[in-house]
């Protein structure tokens, strides 16, 4: 620091002693004004203002009902969620249960269908047995006297054929076709 004008250098001990003395407080007060100055740069830099921490938790209070309203809507979904898998599952088992009706019930149809298909071989065979079984006497008729007519039936039938079925002869094998024939009813 530089001498007050009208001090000298070389002036008596004790004015020098109390401007050294003077000196060594300004520069004291100086440092301490500059780190009071450094710390008020600080809190300003790390601080917020009253109004900023007043509008922040104002927003952390409206967020904290916000987030409880979402854990209610959260606890009220997730039980229709349990509520939905639970009848979920009682229409998985419940189909599961109608589908093996369904293939029992098919099962037995196809069963039966096969039943219905044997009788009616059984049936066409025995029929045709007996066509046979007469077939050897219009042969030896026709052998004996081969210009005879043999009488032609209506549609190509064989007339000793049962009268309850009809079986018409076809490239593809024979046919089955139930109809009356007569006043009477086909047999079972």
């Amino acid at each position: 620091m530089a001498t007050p004008v009208g001090w000298s250098q070389g002036g008596s001990g004790s004015v020098c002693l109390a401007f050294d003395q003077l000196r060594d407080v300004i520069e004291a007060q100086e440092e301490l004004i500059h780190q009071l100055r450094n710390v008020m740069f600080l809190q300003d830099e790390n601080f917020v203002s009253k109004e900023e921490f007043q509008a922040v938790e104002k927003k952390l209070v409206e967020e904290k009902a916000a987030h409880a309203k979402t854990k209610v809507l959260l606890a009220k979904e997730e039980e229709k969620l349990q509520f939905t898998l639970g009848e979920v599952e009682v229409l998985s088992k419940q189909l599961e249960k109608e589908k093996l009706a369904f293939e029992k019930a098919l099962s037995s149809v196809k069963s039966r269908a096969l039943q219905e298909s044997s009788k009616k071989d059984q049936l066409i065979t025995k029929c045709n047995g007996r066509r046979e079984a007469h077939a050897p006497s219009h042969a030896y008729i026709r052998g004996l006297f081969p210009h005879s007519p043999v009488p032609v039936f209506r549609a190509g039938f064989h007339p000793n054929f049962c009268p309850w079925l009809r079986i018409k002869a076809s490239p593809g094998g024979p046919h089955l076709r139930k109809g009356l024939q007569g006043p009477g009813r086909p047999r079972k």
